[in-house]
């Protein structure tokens, strides 16, 4: 009878012990390229809707989009795994040396716009016509560097054949359209809305929408996504598909509602002091989540000979290690017609 009585309490605890385990959450601590940037919405949407926990993570979410970097911190252990753009997965290599793969892509648009100076609008009527013109781009391996290097590749010029001018202030550079100091700029909403609407710039190419960048690029650009040290994958396969599936969720979460009812999950701080204006970049930006969450694998290539361009030391990079598609086409959220893909 003892024995039968000292049996169940131990299975009692063990399964106390269980539940209790199930109730903390795998850990997973995520260093983001900007928490509240519009570019990383997922993981923000997947923490304030309870995705994370659904799936039985806890994950922490740090703020991380200067230094230290999200590859410093996943190379010291201090995070997990991250989210910015994809072409970070090339850093990691040639950089920190350190493999990692991008294990969901969450965006496909750099969700940028090429406006070009109004006084240019007669002689500039493709992206062959930017050839020896002063754009405004960004840092080197930016998201706005990356996609005016891609725009003159595909103009037929190549990245030498303009001139990249470093960003200042948006009023000095709305200036230097007008009188002459600037041709052209690579802008992110509200920016690129402010050079329209004050007759500084009209749009030339729209890279906020798969479809326009598509007709510009000739592919999507993969942007947002979900990577991680392939050490890390390899030894926490369980804790990546969980990881996958709620970002996956929070994709078709974003993409089934407009930007209102997308700012209501959000922190009430998230809109900063013009919620209107804050509503109008959020509405252009969502569109840049219109996937599946699978890497299209071409782009990715492209992608990478753009950047090797400037950057030769990513030409030695491994890059079929920079993603892998296996746990989104492994996701019960995985649905290719809900993302509109064809």
């Amino acid at each position: 009878m003892a024995h039968a009585v000292r049996r169940s309490l131990a299975g009692l605890a063990l399964a106390l012990c269980s539940l209790s385990a199930a109730q903390a959450g795998e850990r997973v601590v995520l260093a983001v390229d900007g928490v509240a940037e519009t570019r990383n919405l997922p993981v923000l949407v997947a923490q304030q809707l309870g995705y994370f926990k659904d799936e039985g993570l806890t994950v922490t979410l740090v703020d991380s989009p200067a230094s230290p970097s999200p590859g410093e911190l996943m190379k010291d252990g201090r995070a997990d795994g991250a989210v910015a753009f994809y072409h970070h997965t090339f850093m990691s290599q040639a950089d920190d040396k350190m493999v990692t793969q991008d294990v969901a892509t969450l965006g496909v648009t750099p969700a940028l716009k090429l406006m070009v100076a109004s006084r240019l609008h007669d002689k500039v009527r493709s992206l062959a016509d930017l050839k020896g013109l002063r754009i405004y781009t960004g840092g080197a391996n930016s998201g706005k560097t990356t996609a005016a290097n891609w725009l003159a590749a595909r103009g037929g010029f190549g990245r030498l054949g303009y001139t990249a001018v470093a960003p200042v202030s948006r009023e000095a550079m709305a200036q230097a359209l007008r009188d002459g100091g600037a041709d052209a700029i690579v802008a992110h909403e509200p920016d690129a809305s402010f050079y329209a609407a004050s007759g500084a710039a009209f749009m030339l190419a729209d890279l906020a929408t798969p479809s326009g960048t598509r007709a510009a690029l000739g592919e999507v650009f993969p942007s947002t996504a979900i990577y991680m040290p392939k050490a890390y994958v390899e030894a926490h396969r369980e804790t990546v598909q969980h990881l996958v599936d709620a970002c996956l969720r929070a994709v078709a979460f974003i993409n089934s509602h407009d930007a209102e009812a997308i700012l209501a999950v959000l922190p009430p701080k998230t809109a900063g002091k013009d919620r209107a204006e804050f509503l109008r970049t959020l509405a252009s930006d969502k569109q840049m989540f219109a996937t599946d969450g699978l890497m299209p694998a071409a782009a990715a290539r492209e992608e990478w000979r753009v950047m090797s361009d400037l950057t030769p030391k990513f030409t030695s990079i491994d890059f079929d290690a920079t993603f892998t598609n296996r746990f989104v086409e492994a996701s019960p959220r995985h649905d290719r017609k809900a993302a509109g893909q064809p």
